[in-house]
């Protein structure tokens, strides 16, 4: 028992900030330990109501004025630069800032399950075989698909909000009424699709799908080789396999051949690379 008090008071202790509103990480630590959900900012960037002093303050204006509070108590240690790796947007070049909210997502256990025993099958071999592995790994610990993205492009979510009784109406064309309450005030959700949900259709809707008896479809369905790189492995191949044995109880493709990256001097990809090829060959069935 000595020994254990020694060691408490010996060790340096210390605190660990826990934001999980506001932390890929820290949001998968408060799910464990079951923490409070506490939101530190709006979609604006303005702090709420969590520290009143600072409520209505603009994210990084507030950061100052934190650490000026630090400093008038006496209890700032030091102020030094690092390298750190957080996000930022490609576009705009501002900090991403992450924040919990609604998203739509895809059960993926049965439908991963489906395309990596098509693959351990042989329904579809990987060129280098060795590439399996990255397929497999990504398939066999799989998480729920978040499918929804707040962008101003792509596919709208096909889903419609009642502003009467609140029930969320799903149909392929924009519904005349609610289908609960027969209120004609629908909102179609603002989200889109992740690209990738979209591109897993490609080797399928692009050749008259889902009408089955198009002849495209019933000639080039199921292709025979994709080409395409290693770094989409898990985004675009995993997810057109899965779609594909969903949609059309068929793989895609019969081959997946992986092909090496052009990058620059600095190891950047080669943004030509980004495009890929199908050869839709038929093959003897």
């Amino acid at each position: 028992m000595l020994l254990i008090l020694l060691f408490f008071y010996c060790v340096p202790r210390g605190v660990v900030k826990i934001t999980p509103c506001h932390d890929p990480n820290d949001y998968q630590a408060g799910i464990r330990h079951n923490l409070e959900m506490v939101e530190v900012f709006d979609e604006n960037f303005k702090m709420g109501n969590l520290v009143l002093e600072y409520k209505g303050m603009d994210l990084l204006e507030a950061r100052k004025e934190i650490v000026k509070k630090l400093e008038e108590l006496g209890a700032l240690v030091k102020v030094e630069d690092y390298t750190h790796n957080v996000a930022k947007c490609e576009r705009c070049k501002n900090t991403i800032e992450p924040k919990v909210s609604t998203q739509w997502f895809v059960s993926m256990k049965d439908l991963a399950k489906r395309a990596a025993d098509a693959v351990r099958n042989d329904e579809t071999k990987f060129i280098p075989k060795r590439y399996e592995k990255q397929y497999f790994n990504w398939l066999d610990n799989i998480r729920d698909w978040c499918i929804s993205r707040q962008l101003w492009w792509g596919h709208r979510i096909p889903a419609y909000y009642c502003k009467s009784c609140n029930h969320i109406n799903v149909s392929k064309v924009q519904p005349e009424k609610c289908e609960k309450c027969g209120n004609t005030d629908l909102e179609q959700d603002p989200d889109t699709l992740d690209t990738w949900f979209s591109s897993a259709l490609w080797p399928f809707s692009t050749l008259g799908w889902p009408n089955k008896e198009n002849e495209d479809y019933k000639m080039f369905y199921p292709t025979q080789t994709l080409v395409t790189g290693f770094d989409i492995i898990t985004f675009w191949v995993s997810r057109m396999m899965s779609q594909g044995l969903e949609l059309t109880d068929k793989v895609p493709f019969k081959d997946v051949l992986i092909h090496g990256i052009v990058r620059d001097s600095k190891r950047k990809k080669n943004v030509k690379n980004t495009w890929k090829w199908y050869r839709p060959v038929r093959y003897n069935r």
